[in-house]
């Protein structure tokens, strides 16, 4: 057998409760990003940037207030057009700024270098504005997992929770898009994390399985991996089933 096998038998261990909450937000991510990131990120991948995508949330946002205007003014008891102009004029600019950026992504697009000649990764996230790049913290500049996970979202987590405080709905929805932003990025990097270390741990586990088994070391000598079973009392008979730990997984199938 593969000694990594034991490792993902003994040792892998799950927060189901956080990994549900942050799939939870990495799965309904999509529209929520995509109204922040269409604005601020350039350069975005062929596969990762949705012009169709761009057009229905459009279409939508288009349509939003028709359904909006009505419970408001049933609250508030104003007309249609200063219901419309006073609480949905922010809503409307915002779409207008969000198709123009929406336009340009896609024109970006077309003129990046082929995926098909392995010149670019289809989906990227795209190219980080440079105003948050020279964003300083302690003195150094702020990494990219900071910009991603609370510079960019916190920025229009500001203005949508400002706006929503002075009536404009338009509001509500930056501030629960930057909700999603930043956790849903929190979730991938959470998955990079645990990919890493997944893969330095089987390499400590493929490293110090045998040692550990025949030798009994304890882990502060081992890089804290310790083996869990029991092992021959028989010096012999360890190594030979060290020499199985060492043997490679793959099977012959007879014919």
């Amino acid at each position: 057998m593969k000694k990594s096998a034991y490792y993902r038998t003994m040792y892998r261990r799950r927060n189901v409760i956080k990994e549900a909450l942050l799939n939870f937000f990495l799965g309904l991510s999509s529209w929520p990003r995509m109204i922040i990131e269409v604005l601020i990120r350039r350069n975005q991948g062929e596969r990762y940037f949705s012009a169709s995508g761009a057009v229905t949330l459009a279409i939508l946002l288009t349509i939003g207030p028709i359904f909006l205007i009505g419970p408001i003014r049933y609250e508030t008891g104003g007309s249609e057009m200063s219901i419309l102009f006073g609480k949905f004029l922010t809503w409307y600019l915002y779409l207008i700024a969000f198709m123009y950026a929406a336009s340009q992504r896609h024109e970006e697009v077309k003129r990046l270098p082929n995926v098909f000649d392995f010149a670019r990764f289809s989906l990227s996230t795209g190219e980080v504005h440079p105003a948050f790049r020279n964003i300083e913290i302690s003195g150094k500049p702020a990494d990219i997992r900071t910009i991603e996970t609370i510079i960019e979202p916190g920025f229009f987590f500001i203005i949508g929770f400002i706006l929503w405080m002075v009536g404009q709905p338009i509001g509500c929805v930056l501030f629960i898009s930057s909700l999603f932003y930043s956790f849903s990025y929190a979730a991938a990097y959470h998955a990079g994390d645990n990919f890493l270390m997944d893969q330095i741990d089987v390499n400590i586990c493929n490293e110090q399985l045998v040692k550990t088994f025949i030798e009994d070391c304890d882990p502060a000598h081992s890089k804290g991996f310790n083996f869990y079973g029991r092992r021959p009392a028989d010096p012999d008979a360890r190594r030979r089933m060290a020499e199985m730990f060492m043997a490679d997984d793959e099977t012959v199938e007879a014919f």
